[in-house]
C-alpha cells in the first residue's frame, strides 16, 4: 500500500466512472464486456502488482463474462460489483503470493486499503474530482472561486458532504459547465452521456475505420466467428469505439489491439491520423477531452471544456434494436445487371451502382483473382480497386454464410462500414488454409464492362 497515492486514486476514479457510464442499466453483451474487462484490468494492474499480466487479464475477463443484469442495474450496483470482484481477487492474490498484513504488497480485502473508499464515491464526488483535475485547479483555487475553503472542496470530493444550491451554481461557473450538470437530482446518476454516442463527438469531417481487437482477446463471445470484435476508429480524433447491439458507440479503454497505421486508407479516402498513446491517467474519453494546444508530458494544463458540458444534459434517447441484415442467396451465373439488382436490395454500394452513369473508358483497373484448391484461376474485372475489393467482400461474406451458417457478425459489421479489405482479411483469418482471394495486376478496361 506504500506505493498508493493520488495518481492511483485518480486512475481508479476514472476507471469506475467509465464502468458506471458504460454499464449502468445495460444488459451484459459482447461490446460492454469488452469495455468492462479493459477498465477493470486497469484497476487490477494497480492493486495487484505481483500478479503476472496474464493472470490479471484472465481475472478481469472472467468477471466481465460472468456479470449479470442485476450487477449492472445502476451506478450503485456497478460499484458493488467492482468492489466484490476486487475483494474476491484480493484473497487469492494475498494467498498466492504469501503476502501478510505488514507487507507493503498486501491488499486488505475490505476496509483499510484506500481503494475501497474510492469505490464508494458517488457520481457527484467522481464528477467533482475529474472536472477539477481537467480544469487544473487546486482545491484552494477552486474554493476561492466558489467562496468556500479548500477543506470544503475536499469534503465534497470525498463524499462526506454535498454543496448547497448556491454553491452548486458557483461550482458550475468556476468549472465552466452548465449548472444542470451539478443539480442535486443528478447526484446519484452516472454521466452516461460521456460514454454512449450515436457518432463520434469530435464532429470532425471524417469516416470510421474498422479493425479487429486481435486474437489475444478473451473468448467471451458465443462462437469462434465472434471472437474478434470490430473496433471503430475515428480518423479525426483517434478515439477507438466498440458498438453495442442498439448501435451506440462505446469508448474502448486503452489496451492491446492493432492500431491503424498512418498509411492505412481503409476506405476513408485519406490516411488515418496517427494518435499518441493514451491512458486513463488523462481526462477521457479523448473524443470529448481533447488535449490543449501545446500540452507536453504531464504538465498541469487545463483541458478545454467539452461543448457537451456547456449545454443542459439531455437524457439519451431509446435507440431501437438494430435490424439484422440478412444476406440473400447469391445469384449464380447472372450478368452484371442481375447481380447488382439482387445485391441492391441490401447493399448500399450496389444500390448506388444500379443507377450510376457509365464512366469514361480507359484507366488502370484492378483484376481480382479468385482461386481455390484444385481449380483453375478465374478472374473478374472492375473499374477501381475499391470496386474490386467490394465484390471480393461480397464473395467473402457469401462463403462465410454458406460455410458457417449464420453470417459472421464481425464481417457484416466491417462490410456495412465499407471496409472491404478487412472483410477479406476476416475471411482469411477464419479460413487460414484457403487460397480464395488475391489482388493482382492493374489492367485497363472499358467502364461499361463492369
Amino acid at each position: 500500500m506504500s506505493r498508493w497515492g493520488k495518481q492511483e486514486d485518480r486512475l481508479v476514479v476514472r476507471a469506475v466512472d467509465v464502468l458506471s457510464g458504460v454499464l449502468s442499466g445495460a444488459a451484459p453483451e459482447p461490446a460492454r464486456r469488452v469495455v468492462a474487462s479493459r477498465a477493470l484490468l486497469a484497476v487490477e494492474e494497480l492493486l495487484f502488482p505481483l500478479h503476472e499480466e496474464l493472470v490479471l487479464a484472465e481475472n478481469a475477463d472472467a468477471a466481465a463474462r460472468e456479470a449479470t443484469d442485476e450487477q449492472w442495474a445502476d451506478d450503485a450496483a456497478v460499484r458493488r460489483w467492482v468492489t466484490e470482484t476486487l475483494a474476491e481477487h484480493a484473497f487469492s492474490y494475498n494467498e498466492l503470493h504469501e503476502v501478510w498484513e505488514d507487507d507493503p504488497d498486501h491488499v486488505e480485502p475490505q476496509g483499510d486499503h484506500p481503494v475501497w473508499a474510492v469505490l464508494e464515491l458517488s457520481p457527484l464526488a467522481r464528477r467533482l474530482r475529474l472536472w477539477q483535475e481537467a480544469s487544473a485547479k487546486t482545491a484552494a483555487g477552486l474554493g476561492g472561486e466558489v467562496g468556500v475553503g479548500a477543506h470544503q472542496i475536499g469534503h465534497w470530493a470525498a463524499g462526506r458532504s454535498r454543496p448547497g444550491d448556491g454553491e452548486r451554481a458557483a461550482l458550475a461557473g468556476a468549472l465552466g459547465v452548465h449548472p444542470a450538470w451539478l443539480h442535486a437530482a443528478r447526484d446519484e446518476q452516472p454521466d452516461v452521456q460521456f460514454y454512449r454516442f450515436a457518432s463520434c463527438p469530435c464532429e470532425k469531417p471524417t469516416a470510421m475505420a474498422r479493425l479487429g481487437l486481435g486474437r489475444e482477446e478473451p473468448d467471451w463471445y458465443d462462437s469462434p466467428a465472434e471472437q474478434d470484435a470490430a473496433v471503430h476508429w475515428c480518423g479525426g480524433c483517434g478515439q477507438a469505439w466498440v458498438k453495442d447491439a442498439a448501435g451506440w458507440l462505446l469508448p474502448l479503454p486503452p489496451g492491446e489491439e492493432p492500431t491503424p497505421s498512418g498509411g492505412d486508407l481503409v476506405d476513408l479516402g485519406h490516411p488515418l491520423r496517427r494518435s499518441p498513446s493514451v491512458t486513463l491517467d488523462e481526462p477521457w474519453p479523448r473524443a470529448l477531452w481533447q488535449p490543449p494546444a501545446g500540452k507536453k508530458g504531464r504538465a498541469r494544463t487545463a483541458y478545454p471544456v467539452p461543448e457537451l458540458l456547456t449545454r443542459e444534459p439531455q437524457a439519451l434517447p431509446v435507440r431501437p434494436d438494430v435490424t439484422p441484415v440478412i444476406v440473400p442467396t447469391p445469384v449464380w451465373g447472372a450478368g452484371v445487371a442481375e447481380r447488382l439488382a439482387a445485391n441492391a436490395t441490401w447493399c448500399r454500394t450496389c444500390r448506388a451502382l444500379v443507377d450510376a452513369p457509365k464512366g469514361a473508358a480507359g484507366g488502370p483497373w484492378v483484376l481480382l483473382h479468385r482461386s481455390e484448391p484444385e481449380r483453375y484461376l478465374s478472374t473478374w474485372t472492375y473499374p477501381t480497386e475499391k470496386d474490386a475489393l467490394h465484390h471480393g467482400a461480397h464473395l467473402a461474406m457469401t462463403y462465410l454464410q454458406l460455410d458457417d451458417g449464420p453470417l459472421d457478425p464481425v464481417a457484416l459489421d466491417l462490410f456495412t462500414g465499407q471496409a472491404h479489405a478487412q472483410v477479406i482479411a476476416r475471411f482469411l483469418e477464419l479460413h487460414p488454409d484457403t487460397t480464395q482471394f488475391e489482388v493482382a495486376e492493374l489492367v485497363p478496361l472499358r467502364a461499361d464492362e463492369f
